[in-house]
């Protein structure tokens, strides 16, 4: 399944989001591998946000809500309505990441 930033559209496998993208920042592999074993409150601490920062990322209260991804163009914005529809849905799901993936997907969000 895919979701796609809201500032460039791009898609984003689902299981790298939730697996693979904390190995782009600069954290130890021995540190990302921890990263993967907590909650989903404690993946989007201000540390890990900053961390995922530099390496291109921007997430809103998930994971899988991309607001800017390392490969929007400089400068760009988010969409507000898409974005507004993505926090929505996040909202209203809350920790059910695949429910959450599967209305962002059938949506093209």
């Amino acid at each position: 399944m895919d979701v796609h930033c809201s500032s460039c559209g791009e898609p984003w496998d689902v299981y790298h989001l939730r697996h693979d993208a904390i190995f782009e920042t600069d954290l130890d592999p021995t540190e990302a591998e921890v990263w993967r074993g907590l909650s989903l409150t404690e993946r989007l601490s201000s540390r890990y946000r900053e961390k995922f920062k530099v390496a291109g990322y921007e997430f809103g209260a998930s994971i899988l809500n991309v607001i800017h991804c390392p490969g929007f163009p400089k400068g760009a914005k988010p969409d507000p309505d898409k974005a507004a529809l993505k926090a929505g849905i996040v909202e209203i799901l809350g920790d059910d990441e695949d429910g959450i993936a599967a209305t962002m997907e059938d949506f093209g969000l």
